[in-house]
């Protein structure tokens, strides 16, 4: 085993201790072991933590769309890491994430609903729980955005009804859900269609994959 010391901390240690030359035009590793050169690193960016944070948001301004695809390429290939960094920020950052949560809420009603409705299906265990938010929005044209039941029209207020109710073995897909109006939907609850309704079978949208499937 090779041994070398360390220019700044004198100490004898292994060569696998110490980084290798990033220019290929040299060979062999550096004289200024790994935890040495960690040390110098962190005490620098506490010594200039501002003008470093200058430096890496005008660079992510100049190159944003070579950063956000190596950030996106890295998440996919370290989604452990990605996961537990956004855990750590949702836990130092309780007062943005309610913030923004309201924020898309407000903005984004349909697919918040959406979600709900697919949490409710997993959570019942329901066998089939494939409809998307395409399938929603064409399926609000396909009845001109009006209640199946009653015929009121709402757009941007129509609720997913499940003809045949989840709690009684109903699927969450496009063939058991029609748009109903928030009254019509109430009242229905898990009874029967208030009036014959014919859930479309045909959908331009695809299903989105199960998970586990």
């Amino acid at each position: 085993m090779e041994f070398r010391v360390c220019k700044v901390c004198h100490i004898k240690k292994p060569l696998e201790a110490f980084p290798r030359h990033y220019n290929n035009n040299r060979q062999g590793y550096r004289h200024v072991c790994l935890a040495c050169r960690h040390a110098h690193s962190a005490a620098y960016y506490v010594a200039n933590r501002e003008s470093i944070l200058v430096r890496q948001a005008s660079h992510e301004k100049t190159n944003r769309i070579q950063v956000n695809a190596r950030k996106r390429a890295y998440n996919a290939d370290n989604p452990v890491k990605r996961l537990a960094r956004e855990r750590r920020y949702h836990t130092s950052h309780p007062e943005k994430n309610r913030a923004k949560s309201a924020r898309y809420r407000v903005k984004h009603p349909d697919k918040v609903r959406e979600r709900l409705a697919t949490a409710r299906a997993i959570r019942r265990n329901v066998p089939i729980r494939d409809f998307t938010h395409a399938q929603w929005i064409e399926l609000q044209e396909s009845y001109n955005h009006r209640c199946a039941y009653c015929g009121k029209r709402a757009k941007g207020h129509l609720t997913q009804d499940h003809v045949t109710p989840l709690s009684q073995g109903g699927s969450h897909t496009l063939s058991n859900i029609v748009p109903a109006c928030q009254s019509c939907n109430s009242r229905k609850h898990t009874g029967p269609p208030l009036t014959p309704v014919q859930p479309l079978l045909l959908t331009i949208a695809p299903p989105k994959k199960q998970r586990g499937a």
